[in-house]
């Protein structure tokens, strides 16, 4: 279980994550919590890198990240909205990441 980090608790989850990259950076984070960890997220990428954003709490404005995090891109995705628009798309997007991960 060495890479498990935790989910209660940002700055934990922040740390953890810090360690196990070392000086890598992330290309791409799937985020679903909310508060801290959208931000921890976005420390965690390169320049360039992606936060495709599928919680619906405390959901950051295209504003907000360009102010905060602007060397970074960010989508904010309604799974449940998408999987019932769309399901054929969400298939292949999630497989996507999922053999990235």
């Amino acid at each position: 279980l060495a890479g498990m980090l935790s989910s209660r608790d940002g700055a934990a989850f922040a740390l953890g994550a810090a360690k196990l990259l070392g000086a890598r950076r992330l290309r791409l984070a799937l985020n679903s919590l909310s508060a801290d960890f959208i931000a921890c997220s976005f420390a965690l990428l390169r320049q360039g890198g992606w936060l495709c954003e599928i919680g619906k709490r405390s959901v950051w404005s295209l504003e907000l990240q360009g102010e905060a995090a602007p060397a970074s891109r960010y989508v904010a995705v309604a799974l449940d909205a998408t999987l019932g628009q769309a399901p054929e798309w969400m298939r292949g997007a999630l497989g996507l990441l999922s053999s990235r991960a």
